[in-house]
């Protein structure tokens, strides 16, 4: 076996080791709420594929967690916390003082920082869950809503959501030319209601025979989920559920239209897939 073929396996298993530590942490009941962040925030770096170079910081309800006070970079990647249908925060890697050139990040690795904040957000819901279910059993109710779990309604954006990741999952991007597919809005937001629509960011590379049977493939998907939202909500969108973003190259190099939001440390696109 040579070295080509055992390095993808040996950044998985960094990757599970990774996982498998974070946890630990959360199956250790007697740390307390702050430093769950803190070791989070250590475990981290060894998942990615430069840990001496890595950093990550969390910020949650106005507060920054973070090991070392350190200048995040443009090379960064984040991820977003979502608690009872509502973004809280965010999880950031990022390099510093990086001694290579090249793509920061591996696709596989944006898919590890999402598995991440998906299980930090479920642990802060079971906090946020636990002190609801304590404070409402105390005689005297407090006025401070913020301390609650907002009752669920039909979370609209968690089905659009798993739709785009479903396209993309379904989409060829080397029959199509594409090279990245994101998502940005309010399904990204977590915010989208019954009359949003998805909003996807698409990097293209192709011929303009491949965008015109790309945008048919789209158009399919398109008819079916707004037909289904209508079943479901009542709302007749009249432009379609899907509204389809076309970047290229070019559009990345010079940062113009929805380009800025690739790789946008206050606003940024959600990769939802990579050409492999």
């Amino acid at each position: 076996m040579d070295f080509d073929s055992i390095k993808p396996l040996q950044e998985r298993a960094r990757e599970l080791q990774c996982l498998y530590d974070i946890e630990n942490v959360f199956a250790d009941k007697k740390i307390s709420f702050n430093n769950v962040f803190n070791k989070i925030l250590e475990i981290i770096p060894n998942g990615w594929q430069f840990p001496a170079f890595c950093h990550a910081i969390i910020e949650f309800d106005d507060k920054h967690f973070s090991i070392e006070n350190s200048q995040e970079s443009e090379c960064s990647q984040c991820s977003e916390l979502v608690v009872d249908n509502s973004i809280v925060g965010k999880l950031k890697v990022f390099y510093r003082d990086i001694p290579f050139g090249g793509q920061c990040f591996l696709p596989e690795e944006q898919k590890l920082l999402n598995a991440i904040a998906e299980r930090l957000s479920l642990f802060i819901f079971h906090d946020k869950l636990e002190k609801t279910i304590k404070l409402l059993s105390e005689k005297e109710v407090k006025d401070d809503k913020d301390q609650y779990l907002k009752s669920y309604n039909d979370a609209h954006w968690k089905w659009r959501f798993r739709m785009s990741q479903l396209i993309a999952e379904k989409t060829d991007f080397e029959y199509y030319g594409i090279e990245a597919m994101y998502i940005i809005g309010s399904t990204k937001e977590a915010n989208a209601g019954p009359a949003s629509d998805i909003d996807l960011l698409i990097h293209f590379n192709g011929t303009n025979y491949q965008k015109d049977l790309f945008k048919s493939w789209i158009d399919g998907w398109n008819h079916s989920l707004s037909e289904f939202n209508k079943e479901k909500t009542g709302y007749e969108l009249e432009q379609g559920l899907i509204d389809l973003h076309i970047i290229t190259d070019e559009d990345i190099k010079n940062r113009t239209s929805f380009a800025v939001m690739i790789g946008n440390i206050n606003n940024p696109a959600r990769l939802l897939k990579k050409k492999e």
